[in-house]
């Protein structure tokens, strides 16, 4: 573990107490686990957990493991960041980094160093264009003592960005670099951002940490509004171990720390560096999701945040989008079902085609399956209210997952199963298109609903918000099913019943 004093359980997870016996559960994937009575009193002083003895450092590593618990606290002090280096792929963006720059001027006054890689940039990004009031870049060479050194990389020609955070990374530790941080030129770091996430990686089963990506100029309507609260680069406000199919599934490479010693090179020729350079979307999370098939773990850490110039036109928005979804048949190709876009075990299913039919039948159906997943669920754990919280939980999923991958990843599907019954003046015709309506409404209030975080940014309005989802999803099912025909594969689209 790290030197933080202590961890910090997991909102979710329940510490179960019966006939003398305690259990802890939770974690994503949802796990039960019984402590051994040495250590299972540790567990009587609330949601923190001491981790100063060996038997609360052991009890602690399960927990963080598991997901049922996570790291507390940051860096005792601002350290040292000689051996640290920040690497940033850019092209045709000298004013993100210059602005980048200025923003790191403190971590570079403690010996941080830069390397930026232009990726075919027109013109040429030079070194007098990082010029700014706090920094004088320097040809110092890489992994010098110097305060504010900086490195400018070029490629000729763009080799994407995969390609340049590689070139990045064999600079860096060829200079002896024994962290480096990848930053995009439109990203801002916020005052404390790198010494919590080095601590993150201060334990030595972390291969990368990812900080909160916010909105830099956060709003309330239409774009700008619905950026703030659902951007693909935000990841929530809770932390989480990252691994694929579970609440945090992947982190943006826009901001991320690593061990490059820690990192698995991509197999088939896919490049010397971290980063498949063959993929030139989605390979962050490619990343991730190797680095968690060596064994590496991943953390998500929204205590260090870093703001984004998010996109405020419709037309970049859902560019953007379509641009993601063409990731998916790569990632099918490369990681079979763990990019499954719609995941269900045979219960939740019945359960959500039981309450989105809106017929008597269908609710027997669902009050059957709900029953029956709860006793099973109590008999495992011992604890009714655990069981009906966890199979809620559950059920509540899957009721939104439904006409999410509906509209989503299927929608074409759904917009076929229209079009067809759409001269139809049926009963059954006329069902099935409230029904689509009533679900694209309902889900879409639930998403924007779920994104409020009053706390810290502004509470989004809700009409332009499911507006934007909409063809939000419509624009990223464009790219799937883009991907899945490139690909003559229709892996990516290929749901998957689990037990």
């Amino acid at each position: 573990m790290s030197e933080d004093p202590h961890v910090v359980l997991d909102r979710r997870t329940r510490v179960l107490r019966s006939g003398g016996v305690v259990r802890v559960l939770g974690g994503d994937p949802v796990t039960l686990i019984t402590p051994s009575p040495a250590v299972s009193d540790l567990l009587d002083g609330g949601e923190a957990l001491s981790i100063d003895t060996p038997a609360g450092a052991a009890l602690a590593r399960a927990l963080t493991d598991r997901g049922m618990a996570h790291p507390a606290g940051g860096a005792a002090g601002a350290r040292a960041l000689g051996a640290v280096a920040v690497v940033v792929p850019v092209r045709d963006d000298a004013a993100g980094i210059a602005a980048l720059v200025k923003a790191l001027a403190p971590e570079l006054a403690r010996g941080l160093h830069l390397v930026v890689v232009d990726d075919g940039s027109t013109p040429p990004l030079e070194s007098p264009m990082l010029d700014t009031a706090h920094l004088r870049p320097t040809p110092a060479p890489l992994g010098t003592d110097t305060p504010g050194t900086v490195t400018v990389l070029r490629h000729h020609h763009s080799r994407g960005p995969a390609a340049a955070r590689n070139a990045g990374t064999a600079a860096a530790v060829a200079a002896g670099m024994e962290v480096v941080v990848y930053l995009d030129a439109d990203v801002i770091p916020l005052p404390g951002w790198l010494d919590v996430l080095l601590a993150r990686l201060d334990d030595p089963r972390v291969a990368a940490v990812a900080p909160r990506i916010v909105a830099a100029d956060p709003g309330r309507f239409w774009v700008r509004g619905y950026e703030t609260a659902r951007s693909a680069l935000d990841m929530g406000p809770e932390p989480a171990r990252v691994r694929p199919r579970t609440r945090v599934a992947y982190v943006p490479s826009a901001a991320l720390a690593v061990r490059p010693d820690r990192l698995p090179v991509p197999p088939g020729g896919g490049g010397e560096g971290p980063f498949d350079e063959r993929m030139h979307v989605a390979e962050d999370v490619d990343l991730c999701w190797r680095i968690d098939a060596a064994g590496g773990h991943i953390r998500y850490e929204p205590a260090a945040r870093v703001a984004h110039r998010h996109r405020t036109s419709v037309r970049e928005l859902l560019g953007r989008r379509a641009f993601y979804g063409r990731g998916a048949a790569p990632l099918a190709d490369r990681h079979g079902a763990a990019v499954a876009p719609a995941v269900a075990a045979p219960w939740s299913l019945a359960v959500a085609v039981g309450v989105w039919s809106a017929s008597p039948l269908g609710s027997v159906i669902a009050a059957g399956a709900i029953a029956r997943a709860w006793w099973r669920t109590r008999q495992l754990t011992g604890n009714s209210s655990a069981a009906a919280e966890l199979v809620a939980r559950g059920a509540s999923a899957s009721i939104w997952q439904l006409p999410a991958a509906l509209l989503r990843p299927y929608w074409p599907l759904t917009a076929v199963a229209l079009a067809a019954t759409a001269p139809s003046r049926s009963r059954a015709a006329r069902g099935l298109r409230r029904r689509v309506v009533v679900a694209a409404s309902a889900e879409g209030l639930w998403h924007w609903w779920t994104a409020r975080d009053p706390g810290s940014l502004p509470v989004n309005e809700p009409v332009g918000h499911v507006v934007l989802h909409r063809l939000d999803d419509l624009a990223y099912g464009v790219g799937v099913w883009r991907s899945a025909w490139v690909a003559r594969s229709v892996d990516a689209l290929r749901p998957e019943l689990t037990r």
